[in-house]
Parts: structure tokens; sequence; C-alpha cells
């Protein structure tokens, strides 16, 4: 071999060096381009996914927000009875048929029901998911604050009032009719005017039922912030 005597050309050494290096940089090159157009690809399937996660919250926020204004005005509508009877008590008036339906709310509250599919489908895929973090954390205040409060504080509040002491008025002091259970009279009005448990029964539940009305009509406020937000992202991705 040293003799040159195997019938191979000799390759000069400088020559052989040059040509692995180029083919170690060829395949190096190889294997970068590779790995950039699978991360491209694999990009393109996260935003894809996350404006499919974005569409179907934006779906969800639109519901959430009709079913607050939904529930606010339904429950305006009966503390607003509540008022009417709390007048007739105080100007002393003879009882009206009318207040049936008044007394027949007494004891109700409407309680959104609420869609959090979206959303834990996003939480399920990880928030990054959400690129714009403005955004997330947006989202992530929104559900995990605001509904959470309407339903941990208002809604349990609502649950216990009404099972400790509205049930407890309700069924000593009025009855319900049987052929309209939407409607109810008191036993004895007249005794009612003088009732002080019962009048302070109103007096707590008017001002605490506005209250709430209130935090629905805020957290309405909230739903359209963050929709807003997630239809301007939807818009500037398409």
């Amino acid at each position: 071999m040293s003799e040159n005597k195997t019938g191979i050309p000799a390759l000069p050494i400088g020559r052989y060096l040059k040509y692995a290096i180029g083919e170690i940089l060829l395949v190096v090159i190889g294997i970068l381009i590779a790995l950039q157009v699978n991360n491209w690809n694999e990009s393109r399937k996260q935003s894809r996914l996350e404006i499919l996660l974005l569409k179907d919250l934006k779906t969800e926020l639109e519901f959430i927000e009709s079913e607050l204004g939904i529930v606010a005005a339904g429950n305006e509508e009966d503390v607003q009875q509540y008022i009417t009877i709390r007048n007739y008590l105080n100007d002393n008036l003879a009882y009206d048929s009318s207040l049936d339906s008044a007394f027949g709310v007494l004891d109700t509250w409407q309680m959104p029901y609420l869609r959090y599919t979206a959303y834990r489908a996003i939480k399920e895929n990880g928030m990054d998911i959400i690129s714009n973090d403005s955004l997330k954390k947006q989202i992530i205040d929104f559900y995990e604050f605001d509904l959470k409060m309407l339903v941990e504080d208002m809604g349990k509040w609502e649950w216990s009032f009404n099972q400790n002491t509205t049930q407890r008025i309700m069924i000593t002091n009025v009855r319900r009719h049987d052929s309209n259970y939407d409607l109810a009279t008191p036993n004895d009005f007249e005794a009612l005017k003088e009732n002080d448990e019962f009048r302070n029964f109103l007096s707590v539940l008017i001002p605490v039922r506005y209250d709430h009305i209130a935090f629905l009509n805020h957290t309405k406020k909230s739903t359209l912030k963050v929709l807003d937000a997630v239809s301007t992202e939807l818009e500037l991705r398409q």
C-alpha cells in the first residue's frame, strides 16, 4: 500500500479532510433544516389550535355575557316586587291580589348557568397555548376570579340565606296557590305589618339583592372586556 500497488489511486490527505468536513457540514445542515421545518410545522399546528380554541372561547363568552344580562334583569324585576310588598306594609295599605305574584317570587333567586368548556379545553392544552401574554392573563383573571367570586361568594350566600332564612319565613307566613305555584298569598297580611322579623327580613334581602345584581352587571362588563380582547386577537391572526 505504501508503494501504491493496491490499484487504488492515493488521495491527498488535505483533499480527504476537506471532503470529509464537507460531508459532515452537509449532514449537519440537513439536520438543521429538518429541525427547522419540523419546528415550523409544529408552530403552525399550535397556531391553528390556538385560533380554534379562541373561537370556541369567543362563543362561550358571548353566551356568558347574554346569560348574565338575562339573569340580572330577572332579579331586578323580582326586587321591585319585594319593594312593592314593603311599600304596602309601610303605607298600611289593604291587601291587593296583585301582590300574589310578589309573594310568589319572594324565595326565588336566579343564578346564571355558566359554561366552562372552552376555558377547560385551553387549560388541558396548557395556558401557554395562548401566545399573547396579556390576553392569557385577562382570560385567567376573568375565569379564576370574576366568575369564581360570582359562584363561590354570591351564589353560596344566596343559597345559604334562602335555606336558613327565606324558606322558614315563607313556610311560616305564606301559602302558595294550589292551582298556580308561581303565586302565593300571606296567611295574615295585617299581621305581617306588625311582624318585625318579616320586616327585618325584607330590610336585609332587598339591599343584598341589589348588591348582587350590581355584581352580576359588573361581571357582565368584565365578560365584554375579555370578549373584545379575544375578538381583537382573532382579527389580528386571521
